[in-house]
This record gives structure tokens, C-alpha cells and sequence, in this order.
């Protein structure tokens, strides 16, 4: 076979299934629905001066995402995540000792 009639076949190939995939797709918002959550986390302390944050929500999974920074000369920040929890659920993440939580972000995904 001749290339370009293998280029030409690969081609059409690909063209059919990519249309049949597209034809399979469910539409974006099926099956999806609103997140609802208090409008911030609720901050906690912890044990040995632990700082943390729990937030529940109802609509689907989620989990609470927290930034945080050493209290130190070097100011380091970082990200700690929380439990994955259902609808209905918790989720609560703690910073490492000697860290303040600077924000604090509800996350699906």
C-alpha cells in the first residue's frame, strides 16, 4: 500500500473515532450539582500548638486544601490537604508544628 494511501487510511480512522467518542460524551453539567459550603473553614488548634481547619459541605465529595507558612525567619509556605469526604462529611487538615494557616480553599477536584 501505497503511503500516502496509509496516511489517507490512518486518517479517516481517526476521524471516525473521534467522531463516535464525541457522539458518546455526556454534556458537562449532567449529573453535576452545586457544592454548598459555609462561606470560610472553621480554624481549629490542635495539640502542641497544631493550627488546622475543618469545613463540611452537602452537593458532592470534596476536600478542605489549607496554605500554610513556617513562623520562622524563612516564612516557608506550603500546601496541606485534607481528608477526601462525602456529601454530608468533614474534612480537616492540619499545618505542621510551628506553622499559621494563610488561607484555606474548599477543592472537588
Amino acid at each position: 500500500m501505497p503511503v500516502r494511501s496509509r496516511i489517507a487510511a490512518v486518517t479517516t480512522s481517526l476521524a471516525l473515532a473521534g467522531a463516535g467518542l464525541l457522539g458518546l460524551a455526556a454534556p458537562a453539567s449532567a449529573g453535576t450539582s452545586a457544592l454548598i459550603c459555609p462561606s470560610r473553614a472553621e480554624y481549629i488548634d490542635g495539640s502542641g500548638g497544631h493550627k488546622g481547619a475543618r469545613i463540611s459541605c452537602t452537593g458532592g465529595s470534596f476536600f478542605l486544601a489549607i496554605r500554610c507558612e513556617t513562623l520562622d525567619a524563612s516564612h516557608y509556605r506550603y500546601w496541606h490537604y485534607g481528608n477526601w469526604a462525602s456529601s454530608g462529611g468533614t474534612s480537616t487538615v492540619w499545618c505542621d508544628l510551628n506553622a499559621k494557616i494563610i488561607a484555606a480553599e474548599t477543592r472537588t477536584s
